[in-house]
């Protein structure tokens, strides 16, 4: 045996033996020069032996029954000990949904729920006002007007607030708006206590300084968010938030109007509106805009390339809802049942929500317009349900029950209109296209209002008129040009 392996078997022999300690042993092995097993070319040499000579290993790493003789290692490594996943990696989470990814965007909530509580106004004051009036010796026609004066005004006023948005901002344009409709909105049982006219003048005041916070937030979300698909979710919120509104609005202000009074609801409104534009207006995206480059371009031309189609879209839904609201005043007063007034809108906006929702998870890419005309479609068909259901059952639970069906596709239908105009609006105008929509359901929504109060004793009240209105929303999305519609992407 060589020296060196001659010597290593002695020192392994005296460390078995003897107990030397393994720190001694190894420090002796250190300075022993390392033989070469591989030659330059990486090849295995062949072992070379003298003739008649043999390896012969020292009887203390062989011999078994010698006491702390060496028994050679199992030519099969144990499996490695892994290390916890703690120490190793982060467990993996779980994809989360789109709606969850923009919901921990900063501001996101915020801006959802304030925007939420500043637009009730919009929804509880027509149907205060219709209360007021037929509770001051005054016809149900005639809350109805007056009903339908605050939504059109407030409708017609949203394209000029729009394109002040776009210039200055919503700090500017609806921190003073805010203030002074919340004002109006004190003063209006007063005003309707001693004259009709002053009803009227009262309730269009209101609706001119009515801050835009709806085409604020919508236009809004490219500045908070960058990515296409959390901002189709955003818009999926929005109208899911819409549908809170509804909900909530209606139910609030027959709640009130039937334990305290018709005041008592017009002043919550007040103390909600502004409540909402405080936490919109002083939060941060909110007090950092800055105004977008404004192209040279008519606002009447935004409206008649592209726009004026889906301005008619949904300008037959706000006449479907809007003759809902008296529809479901009509039917508390038959019934003596107050309630009536805020559920049949509630249970209408439960399955807007419900579709939402929905909508949030099984919108599949393709084109806007497919999705338009699909949507419009389901929401004809839809309002036949409560339409048959009240004339076999009025006031019924199944009547009231079968609003939730229009209420689905409703959501289909506005929110593909909301995504057209998000991609196809310019940089400088997007307030103000956003606006000419709320125009067009808030004008539809007055002219429901209005026929449905002119028609109440007609047999074209009732169910009927909303499903004209519907009938409305489907030949204007049919005639909706397909090259105007995105494609919508997952």
């Amino acid at each position: 045996m060589p020296a060196d392996g001659q010597e290593t078997a002695e020192l392994l022999e005296r460390w078995l033996e003897h107990g030397t300690s393994l720190t001694d042993t190894v420090d002796a092995l250190a300075p022993l020069p390392r033989r070469q097993t591989h030659t330059p070319a990486c090849r295995p040499r062949a072992a070379t032996r003298a003739p008649g000579k043999t390896n012969r290993t020292p009887p203390a790493l062989t011999d078994p029954h010698r006491v702390g003789s060496f028994r050679p290692f199992p030519t099969e490594s144990p499996p490695p000990i892994s290390a916890p996943r703690s120490a190793e990696q982060p467990a993996p989470t779980p994809p989360r949904g789109p709606l969850r990814v923009v919901l921990a965007r900063p501001h996101v909530v915020r801006l959802l729920a304030a925007t939420v509580v500043g637009r009730l106004p919009t929804v509880m004051v027509p149907v205060a006002v219709i209360l007021l009036i037929t509770t001051t010796s005054g016809t149900l026609a005639t809350g109805g007007l007056i009903g339908a004066v605050y939504s059109l005004t407030a409708a017609l006023s949203q394209p000029a607030k729009g394109r002040l948005l776009d210039r200055y901002g919503p700090v500017r344009v609806s921190g003073p708006g805010a203030a002074l409709h919340a004002a109006t909105l004190l003063a209006l049982p007063y005003a309707a206590s001693t004259h009709r006219t002053g009803a009227a003048a009262a309730a269009m005041f209101a609706a001119l300084t009515a801050p835009p916070l709806e085409a604020g937030l919508r236009a809004l979300w490219p500045r908070i968010l960058t990515d296409p698909g959390e901002r189709r979710a955003a818009v999926v919120l929005d109208s899911t938030c819409s549908g809170l509104v509804f909900i909530t609005g209606p139910l609030l202000t027959g709640a009130l109007a039937a334990v305290h009074s018709p005041d008592a609801a017009l002043t919550m409104a007040a103390v909600l509106g502004a409540a909402g534009a405080a936490g919109v207006l002083t939060s941060v995206p909110a007090r950092s805009w800055r105004p977008a480059s404004r192209p040279v371009r008519a606002s009447g031309r935004l409206l008649t390339t592209w726009l004026g189609g889906l301005v008619a879209v949904l300008t037959g839904t706000g006449l479907a809802t809007g003759a809902m609201n008296v529809w479901a005043v009509q039917l508390a007063d038959e019934n003596n049942d107050p309630a009536l007034t805020g559920l049949v809108p509630a249970v209408f906006s439960l399955g807007a929500l419900i579709g939402s929702v929905l909508l949030a998870h099984r919108l599949h890419p393709g084109g806007a317009r497919r999705h338009l005309v699909a949507g419009a479609a389901g929401l004809q068909a839809a309002w036949f349900v409560p339409l048959l259901a009240a004339h076999h059952q009025p006031a019924s639970s199944v009547t009231v029950a079968a609003m939730a069906a229009p209420g689905l596709f409703h959501t289909v239908v506005t929110t593909s209109v909301v995504l057209t105009v998000q991609a196809l609006a310019p940089a400088g105008r997007r307030a103000e296209a956003y606006a000419w929509l709320i125009l067009a359901g808030g004008s539809g929504h007055a002219l429901g209002t209005a026929l449905a109060g002119a028609l109440s004793a007609h047999p074209l009240g009732g169910p009927v008129l909303p499903a004209l209105g519907a009938a409305l929303t489907l030949a204007a999305a049919l005639r909706t040009p397909a090259h105007t519609a995105p494609n919508i992407r997952s």
